[in-house]
């Protein structure tokens, strides 16, 4: 039965809700950070449910048959579950996943997602306001990877004379990077047509930040198109010196992107915005809604202090966005996404920070990062273990006295257990453990607790 006008649908779209809302509870209210299972048994588990039966049987039974399935994820509201850039989604923002999906507007059109439309306007532009762009707006995407290649696609798109339709010409352009930049930033380099090579990686300071004076020097005699700013490296959490990228930038005629997919969110905090200074200057800046604002993925938004860049990749369509569509006030999206369908996203994003508002936001960001400030001074304390670097936002990279090996061995046998769910990277050649606190109602104690178990281990 599909959802429709028919009363008869929405007593079968109660149940199924009543019935998928216990399944994840029963899921959520099994202890600890994830099951035991090894992988083997969780590929056996996959292995015996047929996903194209003959036959179907009722929501009831397959739930029951799946059970094991959403138990055999990781439950990302325990203390010890603190591995990635993966929160916790707040509850409003979770269940509003259900009118995206039942409701199933597609961005692309007017007439696909009328109301929804104005929405991901007025949100996007909201969005740009809080960081710097008053008569800004943007576009959402998937995440920071689809939002950082559309903000150099930008770049790329402003570097030459219509590169669009002509192709990169053929002398070499450069981005400008951290050497601790996101692999996306590569990538898209790869997939713009640039190639990898183009990216030139800026060494960093000891904290983790761009060093200014390395950015100088590489970029000498350059043809630098764009440089990356980066607030809150994966490993560390390191915010670059916005402003004197911004300097620079100008000074060689570059385009600046902020890939502020963890940053972003400190924006929300009159305690913390400040350390994003310089912000403001960019031409385009990621931000992502699923880390320090606490929405279920995808939801990340691309934002540009003027909508009109955004028409480097526009496409006109004689059955999406005809040119009459406009002078009748109607706003045809797909001329600023690189996709054509997808997702009404900015609902939920729209439910929840309307639920919560950004005092208590921003209250979480400080909380969060004051349990992150605590919990890098535990482990400056603590006897078995040593701190690589001063944590900047939420992430903490340290190690336990010893070899790599035993590292590696530490977060391998954790999570063999399902005690913790902790991160594992490697920072100057060398191995280290990582914490990322997002979870506002972790206590010190917890951290104490999962800071002797790691010690422990």
């Amino acid at each position: 039965m599909f959802v429709s006008p028919d009363p008869k649908s929405h007593a079968d779209l109660r149940h199924a809700t009543i019935a998928m809302t216990e399944a994840i509870i029963r899921a959520l209210s099994v202890p600890g950070p994830r099951s035991a299972l090894d992988p083997t048994e969780l590929a056996a588990q996959v292995a015996a449910i047929d996903p194209l039966p003959e036959q179907g049987a009722s929501l009831d039974a397959v739930l029951t048959d799946l059970a094991p399935i959403l138990e055999g994820g990781i439950r990302l509201g325990d203390p010890n579950c603190v591995a990635h850039l993966h929160p916790a989604p707040l509850i409003e923002a979770a269940v509003a996943e259900l009118a995206v999906g039942v409701t199933n507007q597609s961005m692309d059109a007017f007439d696909a997602s009328p109301a929804a439309t104005f929405v991901e306007d007025a949100l996007v532009q909201r969005l740009a306001q809080l960081h710097g762009f008053p008569g800004g707006s943007g576009v959402m995407t998937m995440g920071g990877t689809a939002s950082n290649l559309l903000g150099l696609l930008l770049a790329r798109d402003a570097a030459g004379e219509d590169v669009r339709r002509n192709g990169v010409p053929q002398n070499r352009w450069r981005i400008a990077a951290s050497a601790t930049s996101h692999d996306s930033i590569r990538r898209s380099a790869a997939l713009l047509g640039l190639g990898t090579e183009a990216v030139i990686a800026v060494p960093t300071e000891p904290d983790g930040r761009m060093s200014v004076d390395a950015l100088h020097a590489a970029t000498r005699g350059e043809d630098v198109i764009a440089i990356v700013g980066t607030a809150g490296t994966t490993d560390l959490g390191a915010i670059d010196p916005l402003d004197a990228l911004a300097d620079h930038a100008r000074a060689l005629g570059a385009w600046l992107h902020v890939d502020a997919a963890v940053g972003s969110g400190l924006m929300l905090s009159d305690t913390h915005r400040s350390r994003l200074e310089g912000i403001e200057r960019a031409n385009s800046i990621t931000a992502d809604l699923h880390k320090l604002w606490w929405m279920p993925f995808g939801a990340s938004a691309l934002l540009v202090p003027d909508v009109g860049a955004l028409r480097a990749v526009h496409h006109a369509s004689v059955y999406l966005n005809r040119p009459e569509d406009e002078a009748e006030g109607q706003l045809n999206l797909v001329g600023r996404s690189l996709d054509t369908s997808r997702r009404f996203d900015a609902f939920k994003v729209l439910v929840a920070l309307r639920t919560r508002g950004r005092r208590q936001l921003g209250a979480m960001v400080d909380t969060v990062l004051d349990l992150t400030r605590y919990a890098g001074e535990a482990i400056e304390r603590h006897p078995e273990l040593e701190l690589v670097a001063p944590p900047h936002t939420v992430m903490v990279a340290f190690r336990r006295v010893g070899d790599d090996a035993r590292n590696v061995a530490i977060h391998r046998d954790l999570f063999a257990s399902g005690e913790a769910v902790i991160g594992r990277t490697t920072v100057d050649g060398r191995v280290a453990l990582k914490l990322t606190l997002l979870n506002p109602s972790t206590t010190r104690a917890q951290i104490d607790a999962l800071l002797d178990l790691i010690s422990a281990a």
